[in-house]
């Protein structure tokens, strides 16, 4: 049995060009996130990352069983929002729905995760900078992405946190939605 050691989340991977463009806002408000551009669905709020000491063969099994009966999702950016008494910013999405949905049949899986004291709120993390003027938080706010977009990925990344501060990503597994 292979167990898991690191933080591990489970995702949507944002299709390239969406992706490519969440990346470039990043940049510009000096943000660089561990993960790539996606949308989580386990390991931030709702639940939180994967317990340590599980079967990551179980974990990966679990998860090809729920893409394979989730068609892609179709996804379109909201407005961006931040959450309260922080310097997180992120897309907020037009449709939670198919989102949570995902989301909770991670939750009713077999799969074992911590404690998370947020609610699920589906997202696509923009910057966390405290560094921020308020021009570039009032631009940040007003910042929008209309175009729509379909996720057909989940993934499954470990971060390997080094003693440096460096943070290491790993693909853990990739499948796709291909449910009816």
């Amino acid at each position: 049995m292979k167990s898991l050691k690191h933080d591990t989340y489970i995702v949507l991977d944002l299709p390239n060009k969406i992706a490519d463009k969440v990346k470039e806002i990043r940049s510009e408000y000096r943000y660089t996130m561990s993960l790539p551009a996606e949308i989580t669905v386990a390991g931030s709020s709702g639940i939180g990352v994967l317990q340590y000491e599980q079967d990551s063969s179980n974990v990966y099994k679990i998860t090809k069983d729920i893409a394979s009966r989730t068609r892609p999702i179709k996804g379109t950016f909201g407005k961006v929002s931040r959450f309260p008494h922080t310097d997180i910013f992120f897309f907020t999405l037009q449709d939670e729905s198919p989102f949570r949905k995902f989301h909770e049949q991670l939750v009713n899986s077999n799969i074992k995760f911590t404690d998370s004291s947020f609610p699920y709120k589906p997202h696509c993390t923009l910057c966390n900078n405290s560094s921020l003027s308020v021009k570039e938080t009032d631009e940040l706010l007003s910042m929008e992405m209309s175009e729509a977009f379909i996720l057909d990925t989940v993934s499954v990344y470990s971060l390997q946190r080094k003693p440096n501060g460096d943070i290491n990503v790993h693909l853990l597994e990739r499948v796709k939605l291909v449910g009816e």
